[in-house]
C-alpha cells in the first residue's frame, strides 16, 4: 500500500509544487529513493503509534492530558527527517543542492505539517470511522473510506500553509521565512480581493490579505486531494489486510473445532 501510495503522492506533490511556484517538474523523480523512504515513513507513523499505545499509559502520569498530546504529536516529529528526504526528491529542478542538504531546508514548518498529518492518519481517521460506522450500516470498508476522507480533508486544509512555507524554503533556501510568507500571500490573494482592499489603510489591507491567504491558500484543493487519497489508500490497505488476517484466524478456529 505504501509503495503504491508513494507514486500517487509524488505526482500530486509535483503538481502542487508547479501550482505554488509556476515551474513544472517531473512527476516521478528519484523513485528509487522515494519508494523505500515512503514505506519507512508510513510504517514509522503506524509503528510508533502502536508502540506508544502498548508502552505508555497516560493515566499513570500526573498530567495525562499532556502525555496524550505528546503521544499524538511524537510520530510526526520523529518522521519529519524522513519526510524531508521525500520533499527534497521533488525539488531538484529548483534547488541544485545535494539531496541530503536540501532535505534540511524548510524543516520547521515541515515539522508542523507532519504533526498534523500524523494526527490525521492515526487519530482523526479512527475517530471519524467509529462515528460514521452506524451511518455506513456497520460496513467497515465504507466507514474506513468515509473516515479517511473526513480526516484527510481536515488534515489537508490545516497542514497546507506549513506545507507551502516548507516548499518555498526548499525551493529558495536563501530567502527568509518572512519574505517567503509575503510571497505566499501575494500568490494566494486573487486580483479581485486586491482591488477590493486597494483603498484601505495599509495595516488593515495587509491584515486582510494575510488572513485571506491563510484561510484560502493557493493550491489547497490539490494538497487536500493528496492527503485524502493517501489516507484512503493506506487505511484501506490496512483494513483489507486486517480482514484477511481475521478470516484466516476464523478458519483456523473453525477447523480446530471441527476436529
Amino acid at each position: 500500500g505504501a509503495a503504491i501510495e508513494s507514486y500517487y503522492r509524488s505526482a500530486l506533490n509535483a503538481l502542487l509544487n508547479a501550482r505554488l511556484t509556476g515551474v513544472r517538474a517531473e512527476l516521478f523523480p528519484n523513485m528509487h529513493v522515494q519508494v523505500p523512504i515512503r514505506v519507512l515513513y508510513i510504517n514509522g507513523f503506524k509503528g510508533l503509534r502502536s508502540l506508544i499505545e502498548r508502552t505508555v499509559n497516560p493515566d499513570e502520569y500526573a498530567n495525562p492530558t499532556a502525555v496524550r498530546l505528546t503521544a499524538a504529536v511524537a510520530p510526526g516529529i520523529a518522521m519529519t527527517p524522513v519526510s524531508s528526504v521525500l520533499e527534497a526528491c521533488n525539488a531538484g529542478h529548483k534547488n541544485p543542492e545535494p539531496l541530503y542538504r536540501r532535505s534540511m531546508r524548510g524543516v520547521l514548518p515541515r515539522g508542523a505539517r507532519e504533526i498534523i498529518f500524523g494526527i490525521g492518519l492515526n487519530q482523526l481517521s479512527d475517530y471519524f470511522e467509529e462515528r460514521l460506522m452506524p451511518i455506513c450500516d456497520n460496513n467497515q470498508v465504507a466507514a474506513n473510506a468515509a473516515g479517511s476522507l473526513s480526516a484527510g480533508v481536515i488534515a489537508g486544509y490545516l497542514s497546507h500553509v506549513p506545507h507551502n512555507l516548507s516548499t518555498y524554503k526548499l525551493m529558495e533556501p536563501h530567502r527568509s521565512y518572512a519574505d517567503l510568507y509575503r510571497m505566499f500571500v501575494d500568490k494566494s490573494v486573487p486580483s479581485a480581493v486586491d482591488s477590493a482592499v486597494h483603498g484601505w489603510s495599509p495595516r488593515i489591507r495587509n491584515f486582510t490579505r494575510a488572513a485571506f491567504a491563510t484561510l484560502f491558500p493557493r493550491g489547497v484543493s490539490i494538497r487536500t486531494a493528496q492527503i485524502v487519497g493517501s489516507f484512503m489508500i493506506l487505511n484501506g490497505t490496512i483494513t483489507f489486510l486486517q480482514r484477511v488476517e481475521q478470516k484466516k484466524i476464523e478458519q483456523a478456529v473453525n477447523g480446530t473445532v471441527a476436529q
